[in-house]
């Protein structure tokens, strides 16, 4: 680790290529620094604005930005191998031009990870317009890295692997692509997400090939042709002139899925398991829509959020019949083996902005709950929200119209409550409609997330705005 310009001692000498390192102080040599930082105690990252990260900038005081994160390296300066003096030209400042002019390669991240502050976020500074208007908000850019994609491929005579890498910037602590499309034996149509980016991967492969393998995890996904005959071939095959490229819009892949298991969960809800047909396969993005087609061609499709995803074989909806809706009489009246047609999917949750907040809200009436069931699963069981908690308000009437229980614990620390607001029997729990004293406690802090009909979201709108929670600590569902 080091911040070194390229004319400092370490660097620079008379034949171009010897390191002329700064002589350390007794018992600070780079295992020394091993053994004292995991020591360490690091306290829960936060946002750090530009203004605060310039109020350290003097020995014994020292911060530095690298790629979006922010370190207190105080407690690394004596242990740095260039010297004191090359180390506090970062101090106070987004210092991650000058680490990549030397030590671009070094794992920061890892040597310097009990040091982490938290993540570098734009500074909203205050100007007075010419005018005798009111005051302009006028927001500081802090350049971070773009979600980016890369390629890759290699092959044996018996199989070829191609393989798309997504690149997140080194302040998303939540690494991870999901995935759709069609992957056949002879050409494949896929799509890969991360966050706001899609990679389209458009394809005829140079021979058929006897069978397919996809391998994903975190932001590496790999398709695995496996060949008919033990040859190397001259490419992959035949790529389409929309392959390999970064989309600027949503990609919709239509597909069919067949009806599996249809269960009851109370009066008026079902939980209807759709297994893909043919080649098409599927991770969907956090908080997707599939849209659903009925035979009736004169009405629009409908969007339903993909409630689970149990593997990239089949989904499953979570369905409210209503008597006068076209979309959930269709979906309800169906039967095991019919086979749906769906287009899919769009837009996704990006659990860095949760990440960001320890204390998460879920604010959630009726059908609401649907979208953040796959989002709770994903907090439950990812080490990243360990120090997180997430309190889940769930309203409904009565008690006979609770379809979802929710699951508490795992590794965020999560706490479900039922609200009902006209159960007239016996209720040990929270009554009345959603209101502010049932979590005024969350107000300064949290990240609220919220999802229900019309009117529960423009109330929990205004509860919201009358208590000046910020429109960034606020993610609403809709659809």
């Amino acid at each position: 680790m080091s911040f070194l310009s390229p004319n400092s001692p370490q660097v620079a000498s008379s034949g171009g290529s010897t390191r002329n390192k700064i002589a350390l102080k007794p018992g600070h040599s780079l295992m020394d620094w091993v053994r004292f930082k995991n020591r360490l105690i690091p306290d829960r990252p936060r946002r750090i604005t530009p203004s605060e990260l310039a109020l350290h900038n003097k020995p014994g005081d020292v911060w530095t930005a690298i790629h979006g994160a922010v370190y207190d390296i105080t407690s690394y300066v004596d242990y740095h191998p260039g010297g004191v003096d090359e180390l506090m030209k970062g101090a106070g400042i987004d210092s991650t031009d000058l680490f990549n002019q030397v030590h671009k390669w070094v794992n920061f991240q890892n040597m310097l990870k009990e040091c982490l502050v938290g993540y570098l976020v734009s500074d909203t500074i205050s100007v007075k317009p010419s005018s005798k208007s009111a005051t302009l908000a006028v927001p500081q850019t802090v350049p971070i890295p773009e979600v980016s994609f890369s390629w890759d491929s290699y092959q044996t005579d018996r199989g070829y692997t191609l393989i798309v890498y997504g690149r997140v910037p080194f302040s998303n602590k939540i690494r991870q692509s999901k995935y759709y499309g069609f992957a056949g034996s002879t050409k494949s149509h896929l799509v890969i997400c991360c966050q706001d980016k899609q990679y389209l991967l458009n394809l005829t492969y140079h021979e058929p090939c006897s069978s397919i393998q996809i391998r994903h995890q975190n932001l590496k996904f790999e398709l695995c042709l496996f060949k008919k005959e033990h040859k190397l071939w001259p490419s992959e095959g035949h790529h389409a002139s929309n392959s390999k490229r970064t989309l600027k819009t949503v990609n919709l892949v239509s597909f069919t899925a067949t009806v599996g298991e249809i269960e009851k969960l109370n009066h008026d809800c079902y939980l209807i398991t759709f297994r893909y047909n043919d080649t098409f396969v599927a991770d969907p993005p956090l908080g997707s829509h599939v849209f659903v087609h009925t035979k009736n061609e004169m009405v629009d499709k409908k969007p339903y959020t993909v409630f689970s995803a149990p593997d990239n074989t089949s989904f499953q909806l979570y369905v409210k019949r209503y008597p006068d809706s076209l979309y959930s009489s269709y979906l309800t009246d169906l039967t095991p083996g019919t086979s749906v047609q769906f287009s899919g999917f769009d837009n996704q949750v990006d659990l860095n902005k949760l990440h960001l907040y320890t204390e998460i809200v879920m604010l959630a009436a009726g059908t609401g709950i649907t979208p953040f069931n796959r989002i709770l699963e994903e907090l439950s069981g990812n080490n990243h929200f360990s120090s997180h908690t997430c309190t889940v308000l769930f309203y409904n009437k009565t008690q006979s119209d609770i379809a979802w229980n929710g699951k508490e614990g795992g590794k965020c620390k999560i706490d479900v409550k039922h609200i009902l607001s006209q159960e007239d029997g016996e209720w040990d729990g929270m009554r009345g409609r959603v209101c502010a004293d049932h979590f005024a406690d969350k107000m300064k802090d949290a990240l609220f997330l919220v999802c229900g009909p019309a009117g529960f979201m423009d109330s929990v709108k205004s509860i919201l705005n009358d208590n000046k929670v910020q429109p960034e600590r606020v993610i609403e569902f809709k659809g």
